[in-house]
């Protein structure tokens, strides 16, 4: 194994600071693959063109399934930018104002009267995150209703005062969702579909459910000894909702993040709120200089799978990498690519 990660690294690290193309974008997956470090897929748009995708490893190694622009994975937290541009829509059409109270919708979470909704959208309520419950991996398997959910987060009450400070957590966002859910009187799966994927054409992107579904979706694996092992238990999607449920391709993102900042789906104005960055989160993103450029973007993880979603609005160019098999950051692989792509 540890002579694996040597050849990986060589590999990796030789292609850096060279005069690169498509080849030594292909070097990268090619070797996630022959070393068996990774499995997953990779697409890149720019000016709401793909102009480079690649899979690599299996969906499913079991059932001899390869990976290819089909296949679904599960993206978590990148759900989170689905949510807040749901949301940011509401607020668009009149049905939600940014300063509405929690306590609209569930006056019996702790300082649901204090808590608006931008609040959540920023990370700044200062509720306790759910999926840090101490018995958070014994039900997260199993269907959830709204009911259960909210008598848990009331349970846990709230680490500091509604906007004080800045706390990434999960519970804003599954709130948001019900949030989206009282505000239409549809539930989150038809909100997703009729906001988002009719509009955008997305044929793949959808809610998921309890398990992988069919041969098009991925199932996920861990490391164990240096082979890997299919993972045996998946999060039921009814309880992440809006923080963590959708799955779609990287391909999907990419439609979905350049729609955002092209102004398909919310106003200029929403935009730029959404990816004021300046407490430390934006809405459903967040946002840091790299390479010398803005970028935008959010980072998932659930039930073994790996997800990064990276925008730049200037240079109009979106890259989602996703992963059904990584033992590290995909982090250090998107720095690869991104140092390949633009240098």
């Amino acid at each position: 194994m540890k002579k694996i990660t040597i050849l990986f690294l060589l590999s990796f690290c030789s292609i850096i600071g060279q005069n690169k193309g498509q080849s030594e974008l292909d070097t990268i997956f090619n070797t996630l693959e022959t070393t068996a470090q990774g499995m997953g897929g990779i697409s890149i748009y720019k000016e709401g063109k793909e102009v480079y995708q690649k899979s690599f490893g299996y969906a499913n190694i079991d059932q001899k399934i390869k990976g290819n622009n089909m296949t679904q994975y599960r993206i978590g937290s990148v759900t989170k930018m689905y949510t807040a541009t749901i949301i940011i829509q509401l607020v668009e059409e009149g049905k939600l104002k940014m300063d509405t109270p929690l306590s609209t919708f569930f006056p019996k979470l702790p300082n649901a009267s204090k808590i608006s909704i931008k609040n959540l959208l920023k990370h700044q309520s200062g509720l306790f995150n759910i999926t840090e419950d101490e018995h958070f991996t014994t039900w997260m398997y199993e269907p959830q209703t709204r009911v259960k959910m909210i008598d848990r987060m009331t349970k846990n009450g709230v680490i500091f005062e509604p906007g004080t400070d800045t706390s990434y957590c999960n519970t804003n966002y599954i709130l948001l969702a019900y949030v989206a859910e009282m505000a239409t009187g549809k539930s989150f799966y038809n909100i997703v579909q009729d906001r988002l994927v009719k509009p955008l054409q997305l044929d793949i992107t959808r809610i998921g459910t309890d398990m992988p579904q069919g041969k098009q979706e991925a199932v996920s694996y861990q490391r164990v000894d240096e082979d890997w092992e299919m993972v045996s238990q998946y999060t039921d999607m009814s309880a992440p909702t809006g923080a963590g449920a959708i799955i779609s391709t990287p391909s999907e993102v990419n439609v979905f993040t350049n729609a955002l900042y092209t102004g398909e789906l919310i106003s200029q104005t929403s935009y730029e709120h959404m990816t004021d960055v300046s407490s430390g989160m934006g809405m459903g993103l967040g946002g840091a200089p790299i390479m010398n450029m803005q970028g935008y973007g959010m980072s998932g993880q659930i039930d073994g799978f790996k997800s990064l979603a990276i925008f730049f609005p200037e240079k109009k160019v979106s890259i989602t990498l996703v992963a059904n098999a990584y033992d590290g950051s995909l982090q250090e692989i998107m720095m690869g690519v991104l140092q390949t792509y633009f240098e």
